[in-house]
């Protein structure tokens, strides 16, 4: 799959003198591949900005399209395989962000 800018959303935005925008990106990709130079390439269109924080949750086969694909099970129906946080490390001239490694958040259950 590739960049889909329907699935990245702004959805907090501290304000101040350097302030700092919060996104969240679904996609079926491997964080390696959302962390290339370029992958968001509409990024300065869409207002992100050097020290933006972009939470990225990969799904294994689908994004849910509805809140009832995400009301099920953990291992049913659409699976959250990982999530974790990359920082926008720059803009290229040509407006597309260049985000750091990604730092895994830990997914653990009980059961």
């Amino acid at each position: 799959m590739s960049y889909n800018s329907a699935n990245l959303t702004c959805f907090a935005q501290a304000a101040g003198p350097v302030g700092m925008k919060l996104w969240v990106y679904d996609t079926t990709d491997a964080h390696a591949t959302v962390d290339a130079i370029g992958y968001i390439d509409d990024a300065k269109a869409r207002g992100m900005e050097k020290g933006d924080l972009v939470y990225v949750r990969v799904w294994s086969s689908a994004i849910p399209t509805t809140t009832a694909l995400k009301q099920t099970a953990k291992a049913s129906a659409t699976v959250l395989s990982t999530m974790g946080t990359h920082i926008v490390d720059g803009i290229s001239t040509a407006g597309a962000a260049d985000l750091t490694d990604v730092t895994v958040l830990t997914m653990t259950d009980s059961d």
